[in-house]
């Protein structure tokens, strides 16, 4: 598939494994990792890549033919270093081995889309000069690396744990959303960041109306943004306000949390001051009721 913005960006994405089913959302994943790798680099206008998802019996054949390498690896990249005739830079080629990226998610403890979104980052890196060889160049593309993918918001989180690092990074991303909020009526911005089981953060503000009742938190506009991408399970979430004082969720939100929170998640509250509170869920809603206590599984 061919996608384009305004600008020439053209990202070619080509699915070559059986169960391509499978990775049906992962053309969109390497789309968002090319271009938050490419945001960084300027003065790069116009572009075109390719990236192919192939299996282990490809990639080797590619190893044995461009890298006399007869093996398996997660991923090759093959820069250009061209222009085209309509001045479109011509970035390469990146492929990646499925399986290698599966094993390695399951070695480190992320999702898939974590691995494949980090595979496109890093094989972007290399077409763009960037290497690991040199400890001093291993250094600079790590950070770069680092860069992109908090820019992404895709974390390495899935187990049952939430580590301070990924919290910290949650509150950054709540308090950004402050600056988005629209709140003409009562002037106190809230923001918010989820955190998904597969390591994927959603934003959310709180959004005012002149007929109050219609009014959004922040919490349900990113809760609802997650459940609209197909995500189902909370493990954590950080709000943002402009006040001095916390801004707990409300009763709604609260409940409407609990359709999809974990109850231990870890609820992280920021004020204006840059002062921090702790909570769990299943503190700010005892006993709470949801689909689960009617014997409905999650969807």
């Amino acid at each position: 598939m061919s996608i384009e913005s305004s600008s020439i960006h053209e990202i070619d994405i080509d699915i070559r494994v059986p169960d391509a089913d499978e990775l049906k959302g992962a053309a969109k994943d390497i789309e968002a990792a090319v271009n938050a790798a490419i945001s960084f680099f300027p003065e790069i206008k116009d572009f075109q890549i390719s990236i192919s998802i192939v299996g282990e019996e490809e990639i080797q054949s590619l190893n044995r033919q461009y890298r006399d390498n007869d093996s398996v690896t997660d991923v090759l990249s093959f820069p250009l270093f061209e222009t085209d005739p309509r001045g479109v830079d011509l970035l390469g080629d990146v492929v990646i081995c499925v399986e290698r990226a599966k094993e390695q998610a399951e070695q480190y403890g992320h999702s898939l889309k974590r691995e494949i979104s980090y595979l496109t980052v890093h094989s972007v890196l290399h077409l763009l000069g960037y290497d690991h060889i040199e400890q001093e160049d291993k250094e600079k593309m790590r950070e770069m690396e680092d860069r992109v993918m908090d820019k992404l918001a895709v974390f390495r989180e899935q187990g049952s744990e939430v580590s301070r690092e990924v919290l910290d990074a949650l509150c950054a991303k709540a308090k950004e959303m402050l600056a988005f909020s629209y709140s003409p009526y009562s002037e106190y911005r809230v923001g918010a960041a989820i955190l998904t089981a597969d390591g994927e953060v959603f934003t959310g503000c709180n959004i005012e109306n002149a007929s109050y009742g219609a009014t959004i938190c922040a919490e349900r506009t990113a809760a609802v943004k997650a459940v609209s991408e197909g995500q189902r399970v909370f493990k954590a979430i950080a709000i943002a306000c402009s006040g001095s004082e916390f801004a707990y969720p409300c009763g709604i939100c609260r409940q409407f949390l609990n359709e999809f929170i974990e109850k231990k998640a870890p609820v992280v509250l920021i004020d204006c001051n840059g002062n921090v509170a702790e909570e769990v869920f299943e503190d700010l809603l005892p006993h709470g009721f949801s689909g689960k206590d009617m014997g409905i599984g999650i969807l």
